[in-house]
């Protein structure tokens, strides 16, 4: 695959402080939490062997009728934020929400990846039906 562009991976805080960015090598069907854990082997050195951290939580499948299927692995915190009541990471692919989850979205050559400390609107009709389905559901483990 040379000759393709990399992919970036920033993430930002709810001020739109950039937090990181990296960039990692195209590679046929990497997903977003790939695109992750490369950029995290990549930036490691001898003096800097965690250069961000971030969890994960699966959430699987939903029976919900609104959002039915695959919900997958979600991002649960970076650089020790954490998705909480009033705040999530959501994933963007070239400034666009995804609608899949980190294993499950696919970004192109050149793509830019970027995880969001987006904060939860109080009316939940503002987040998508899957964000919501992922908000419930994270609430109820809490």
């Amino acid at each position: 695959m040379a000759g393709f562009n990399p992919i970036t991976l920033r993430a930002v805080d709810n001020t739109n402080k950039q937090l990181f960015e990296y960039s990692v090598p195209f590679a046929s069907e990497i997903t977003a939490l790939q695109v992750m854990e490369q950029a995290f082997v990549l930036a490691q050195t001898h003096t800097t062997s965690d250069p961000f951290l971030f969890t994960l939580e699966y959430y699987g499948y939903s029976q919900s009728v609104p959002y039915p299927g695959y919900l997958g692995y979600e991002v649960e915190s970076i650089a020790g934020l954490p998705s909480n009541s009033q705040f999530y990471w959501e994933l963007l692919v070239n400034g666009v929400a995804s609608s899949s989850g980190a294993n499950t979205t696919y970004p192109n050559p050149g793509s830019t990846v970027t995880w969001q400390y987006t904060a939860i609107p109080s009316a939940p009709a503002n987040l998508s039906r899957r964000a919501e389905l992922v908000q419930k559901r994270h609430a109820g483990r809490a």
